[in-house]
Parts: structure tokens; sequence; C-alpha cells
């Protein structure tokens, strides 16, 4: 009877001991797609327009230089023909000097640009982190996960969450 009594006994602490690592393993997992969440925030194409306004004129300004290169080469090729050497020679040096001065304006507004890029997408990534932490708090999700770096996840067990922050990120 004691045998029966321990052996009963150690099958239900062995039962509920399994039942409690189960559960321990048994956590609410979600998936945010990174870059379906980019895709669809009005919050990326504010931040292209507005870059797009504040350096719209130093790049027109370089795109007329880039027009006028090509048509003083173009005038080169077509005249040379019929140039002195000291005409070719000018030529040639305008040219340089129209590319030097492309060269010269073109790599600081391209750093200003990516810098006030990368200050922009800044302000939007932690506007995602705090969603994410909200929406996985109000979820009561234990574990949130980047979609671009899991390799499987079932659907079935794992919520996908980017719909939820993009509507989030999209109020603020």
């Amino acid at each position: 009877m004691k045998k029966i009594f321990k052996t009963s006994a150690m099958g239900i602490l062995a039962a509920l001991l399994m039942g409690n690592s189960i559960n321990a393993f048994a956590h609410k997992v979600g998936i945010v797609d990174m870059q379906t969440v980019y895709q669809q925030l009005p919050q990326m194409a504010k931040i292209e327009q507005t870059l797009k306004s504040e350096f719209s004129e130093r790049r027109q300004e370089l795109e007329k230089l880039q027009g006028d290169i090509r048509f003083e080469a173009e005038k080169f090729k077509r005249e040379s023909a019929t140039m002195s050497e000291d005409q070719k020679t000018a030529l040639r040096d305008k040219i340089q000097g129209m590319q030097q001065t492309l060269a010269e304006k073109g790599r600081p507004l391209e750093q200003e640009i990516k810098q006030r890029q990368s200050q922009e997408l800044a302000k939007v990534q932690k506007m995602i982190l705090d969603a994410i932490e909200s929406v996985a708090k109000k979820g009561k999700f234990d574990e949130v996960r980047l979609k671009e770096t899991t390799i499987y996840f079932n659907p079935d067990k794992v919520s996908d969450l980017s719909d939820d922050i993009v509507e989030a990120v999209s109020k603020k």
C-alpha cells in the first residue's frame, strides 16, 4: 500500500512539475516586420517631403551645374574640330573647373542630407520602439522579435504586431 501511495504521489508530482515547466516555456511571442512598418508610416513620407523642400534649392543649383557641364562637354565634342588649341584648352579648363565646383558643393550637400535623414529616422525609430513596448505590454506579450532576424515562426502561435505598431505610431 505504501509503495502504491509513493508511486502515485511521485506520478502526480512529476505531472505537476512537467505542467509547470511546460507553462514556463509557453509564453506569448509577437513579431514585427520593420520593413512593412516603415513603408506604411505616414511620418516617413513627411520626412521625405521635408528633406526635399529643405534641400531643393541647393539640389537645383547642382542640377543646373550638371546641365551646364553636359552642355559644355557636348559643345567641345561638336566644335573641337574647328577650335584652335587655345580655345580647346580654355574650354577643357572651364569644364574641369565646373566639375571641381560640382564635387566641392555636392559632397558636403550629400553628407548634410544623410545627417538630416539620420536625425529624422532616429526620431521615428524611437516612436516605433516606444509603440512596440506599449503594444507588447498592452497585449501582455513576453517577447517581441523582428521578423527580419527570425528564420522561422509558426503564424498560429506568434502574433504579427506590425499593423498595431503602424497604427500606434501613426497617431503620434
